[in-house]
């Protein structure tokens, strides 16, 4: 199992094998948190998160948004100029092809577990069947004290 826990106070992020235990400091701001990785994941998946003890959690692709949103960007590009140059009959073939790429790329990306409270991902764990895709009213219980992960 790998672990990413984000510092409620800097945003930076740090890795962890699922070996460390105890209390860890944030390497930006030296900020201490615990880690506790013992009973986290069982044969169904993560059951509690190991840094702040939830126990809801939502599934993502393991891919980078703005991979997705330049490959979106790429395509429309590629269609458009199809068009453009060949005729506008193979503007809608071009776009079916890359939604067909878009497929079997997001068919061959496992699914990351993240934690609705402090957004720990883990990794390399078996999904769970209870959890499932983002849901902002589950969100929204902890907004209050909810750290925003940034793109890096």
């Amino acid at each position: 199992m790998r672990a990413r826990y984000y510092c409620s106070a800097c945003m930076r992020s740090r890795d962890h094998a699922g070996d460390e235990e105890g209390t860890l400091a944030c390497a930006g701001c030296g900020r201490p948190y615990a880690a506790r990785f013992a009973g986290v994941a069982g044969a169904g998946g993560v059951e509690r998160c190991a840094f702040c003890g939830n126990r809801t959690f939502f599934l993502q692709k393991d891919f980078d948004q703005r991979l997705g949103c330049l490959f979106m960007a790429v395509s429309l590009g590629l269609a458009l100029f199809a068009g453009w140059k060949y005729g506008w009959i193979w503007f809608t073939p071009v776009l079916l092809a890359t939604v067909v790429v878009d497929w079997i790329v997001a068919a061959r990306v496992r699914p990351v577990t993240i934690c609705y409270r402090c957004d720990a991902e883990y990794r390399d764990v078996p999904t769970n069947p209870r959890h499932r895709g983002y849901d902002p009213h589950i969100a929204e219980r902890y907004a209050a004290r909810k750290t925003v992960r940034r793109m890096r």
